[in-house]
């Protein structure tokens, strides 16, 4: 053979073991599936239900305790509850999350807004696996889930007009507080 003969045949070679350990070719494989589990995002949900309802509070109530935002108007020193139940669908490892509401979503007129206080109160109905409600602040709860998907909390909201007020300051204001318009939040926090 002559020396151009054998040059093509090495380099031939060379090459073919070159593209040979760029990409290999087994002839035995194998592969196998684990049972992991699968992976579902929890819930965080509020709902009301339910009738809300009135109460006239006040120290020295008038004609019964029912009050009714419709027909009747409130003064100085009234202190007025409305008693509603939501539905909490808490559900999660590391879930938790603060209940409190949204004063700016009642006030429509500032003027009144002073002379008002308002505060919440919340607590979970007793049940098996229910979550639990513990104070925060002011008018903020802190929530834990239990074992159960939801829970019934019952929400007391409390609007007090300031005993002091006088002379004609507040005075006849229409729709300064809608309570239609109430907002309870729920948002989760980290642990």
């Amino acid at each position: 053979m002559n020396k151009l003969t054998k040059g093509a045949i090495a380099t031939a070679a060379g090459i073919a073991l070159l593209l040979g350990g760029a990409g290999t070719f087994a002839l035995w494989n194998g592969q196998t599936t684990i049972a992991g589990g699968t992976i579902s995002s929890g819930t965080l949900a509020i709902a009301s239900t339910g009738t809300p309802t009135w109460k006239d509070i006040s120290s020295t109530v008038v004609g019964g305790t029912t009050f009714d935002p419709t027909s009747q108007k409130i003064v100085p020193g009234d202190v007025l509850t409305l008693t509603q139940q939501v539905i909490l669908s808490t559900t999660g490892k590391n879930l938790k999350a603060t209940f409190t509401y949204d004063p700016t979503s009642i006030i429509t007129d500032p003027a009144l807004a002073s002379l008002l206080t308002t505060s919440l109160s919340a607590s979970a109905v007793v049940a098996t696996g229910a979550a639990t409600l513990t104070a925060a602040g002011a008018n903020t709860y802190t929530v834990t889930p239990g074992t159960a998907a939801t829970t019934t909390v019952n929400v007391v909201f409390t609007v007090t007009f300031d005993s002091t007020t006088s002379g004609v300051v507040g005075q006849n204001l229409a729709n300064a507080l809608k309570l239609t318009g109430l907002s309870y939040t729920l948002t989760q926090v980290r642990p």
